[in-house]
This record gives C-alpha cells, sequence and structure tokens, in this order.
C-alpha cells in the first residue's frame, strides 16, 4: 500500500508540473502575440514627417473677405522715383488707393537705407508697401533686401507697379528671373482661370492700353506664379506667393492716375489680395 500510495502521488506530482508549464507556455506566447500587435499599431500609426514647399503651394493669406482693405499703406517715394519731392502727384495716387476707403491711412517713406526699410517692416498695423515706378535703378542694401523679403515672408503683401526697374529689382531682391515684355498692344483681357474665385473676378473683364505698361513674359513668371490679365504671352497684373505673403506686379506706371478707372480698380484690388 505504502508503494502504491508513493507511486500515485508521484504521478499527481508529474501531472501538477505538465499542467503548469502548459499553462506558462500559453501565457507567454499571449504576451508575445499582444507584444508583436502593438508594435504593429506604434508602426502604423508613428507619425510621419511631412515637408511643404511653401513658394510653391498656393494659399489664401486671409479668409476671402471681398469687402477686405488694408487700414494703412506704405508708399515708397523716395529720390529714385517719380514721386520724390512731388506733393501733387503723391496726393493723386493718394486719392485713388483711398477711393472708397477713406479711412485708410497712406503713409509715405523717402529712403531705402537699411534703417528706414527696416522701420516700415517692423510697423505691425501695415500689411501692404506699394513701390511706384524707379526713374534711376535704386541701390538697395543687402540688410534692406533681407528685411523685404522676410516682410513678405511673415504674411504680408509688396506690390511693384509698372517698370523695367521694377522688375530688375524684384529679380535683384526675390531671385526671380522674370523678363521684361518691351510692348504688347493692348487691350489686355481677364484671365478667367487665374481670376476665378479672388477679388479679380469682380472687375472689367479687359483692361485698356491706358499709360504706360511694363508687362512681364508670361513664360518668365515664377513658379506657382497668377497671371490675372494678360495679351499674347505678355502678362500686366500677376502675383506670386512667396511662403506665407504675396508679392504683386501691376504693369500701368500710374503716371497719369487721374485718367485710367479701370486700372486705378486693378491697383485697389492688388493692394488688398
Amino acid at each position: 500500500d505504502g508503494s502504491m500510495r508513493g507511486r500515485s502521488l508521484a504521478l499527481l506530482l508529474v501531472g501538477l508540473c505538465a499542467f503548469a508549464l502548459a499553462i506558462f507556455s500559453v501565457t507567454r506566447n499571449k504576451q508575445s502575440d499582444a507584444l508583436e500587435q502593438q508594435s504593429a499599431m506604434v508602426a502604423t500609426y508613428s507619425p510621419q514627417q511631412k515637408t511643404t514647399q511653401l513658394k510653391a503651394v498656393w494659399k489664401k493669406l486671409r479668409s476671402q473677405d471681398f469687402g477686405f482693405y488694408p487700414d494703412r499703406i506704405w508708399l515708397y517715394a523716395g529720390r529714385e522715383t517719380y514721386l520724390y519731392g512731388r506733393g501733387k502727384e503723391i496726393g493723386d495716387l493718394k486719392s485713388v488707393l483711398r477711393k472708397g476707403h477713406y479711412e485708410t491711412e497712406v503713409m509715405t517713406f523717402e529712403s531705402i537705407r537699411p534703417a528706414p526699410v527696416r522701420a516700415v517692416c517692423w510697423d505691425k498695423s501695415t500689411h501692404v508697401i506699394i513701390f511706384p515706378p524707379f526713374t534711376e535703378y535704386p541701390d538697395v542694401h543687402a540688410v534692406a533686401k533681407t528685411d523685404l523679403k522676410s516682410y513678405v515672408s511673415t504674411g504680408n503683401n509688396i506690390v511693384f507697379l509698372g517698370g523695367f526697374a521694377s522688375i530688375g529689382l524684384m529679380n535683384e531682391i526675390f531671385g526671380f528671373r522674370l523678363k521684361a515684355e518691351v510692348y504688347q498692344e493692348g487691350p489686355f483681357y481677364r484671365n478667367e482661370r487665374y481670376a476665378k474665385g479672388t477679388i479679380f473676378e469682380f472687375l472689367p473683364s479687359r483692361l485698356g492700353e491706358d499709360g504706360l505698361i511694363y508687362g512681364c513674359k508670361y513664360s518668365s513668371l515664377p513658379p506657382g506664379g497668377r497671371c490675372y490679365y494678360d495679351s499674347l504671352g505678355d502678362c500686366v497684373v500677376w502675383s506670386v506667393r512667396y511662403d506665407f505673403g504675396m508679392i504683386t506686379y501691376v504693369a500701368n506706371n500710374m503716371l497719369t492716375a487721374f485718367h485710367m478707372n479701370d486700372w486705378h480698380k486693378v491697383l485697389r484690388a492688388a493692394v488688398s489680395i
């Protein structure tokens, strides 16, 4: 009886050990499967780094509010421009800019040395700078160029008016490769492809050949550029995204400010982009 009891106890112990090993093996396999599933989930939902070339992607500067107009505009009237020392011409252009927006303040600055340019670019209440046609090519310091690029990059708008020097200055500051169109007979028609959905959609369908017009070759516009008015490859109103801001060109030099109502509408649209 003793030996029988011993054998039975031994068999029982062996069975218990085998059962314990089986439970341990199943538990470990389940833990391993759970870890694999967690690893797979982490791999699936790991954030992927995405890069966006802002200069090549068109995004609205602000909500598409066609009633928007800037509260303050800076207008360059330095000695390199036809506005220098000519109060009447400055007043005429200010009147064009403020028509229908009489609460808007148009300020002038007369030097593109680093300090005055920085003061304008750091004015947080101003989101638009206008450079009129140049009578001589301006000498812009490297520091001023950097400030102008930063001004646009942070969500502001610089508007250049028509002239060969204006085109050259945009190339110099922003690295464009614009080519001037020496002469192209008007009228200039609205480009429905790019005007649709913008403030230009509600402007005249064509612009007359009023005043002096210095267009750009359509093919030379920067990547992402939008041409709003053109004729046979000559683009006379366009804009291009530059980081978070905008560079806009209006090919008319606006010298005869009170004789071109449609072009005035275009200029007011350009500063309100």
